[in-house]
């Protein structure tokens, strides 16, 4: 299951480091992401910083990222207790190997 998420946020981190920006920006661009997300420490926050930055980057005229929000992140069931931390851990997980692959 949180396989699944990694492999995600590794493919999205990848295009925001290969996006129109060029890749110095790109890798910024998720380095910035990774500094935004990680502080949020409840569900509701995390899903909306991620989203909002995520769509901030496919919006931008100048980044124009082909990101997109995976549709199970929205299933409220793995939002409770730890799975909250696990779908986190393996999130940032995914954009730290792919800022680390470049």
């Amino acid at each position: 299951m949180f396989e699944d998420y990694f492999n995600w946020a590794f493919s999205i981190g990848k295009e925001i480091i290969n996006s129109k920006s060029g890749k110095e920006k790109g890798k910024e661009y998720l380095k910035r992401l990774i500094y935004e997300i990680r502080s949020e420490d409840t569900p509701g926050r995390f899903l909306e910083k991620l989203s909002e930055k995520l769509t901030e980057y496919k919006t931008n005229a100048n980044i124009q990222a082909k990101v997109y929000v995976l549709q199970d992140i929205m299933k409220k069931e793995i939002w409770h207790a730890d799975k909250f931390y696990y779908l986190k851990a393996s999130i940032l997980a995914g954009f730290l190997n792919a800022l680390s692959s470049e």
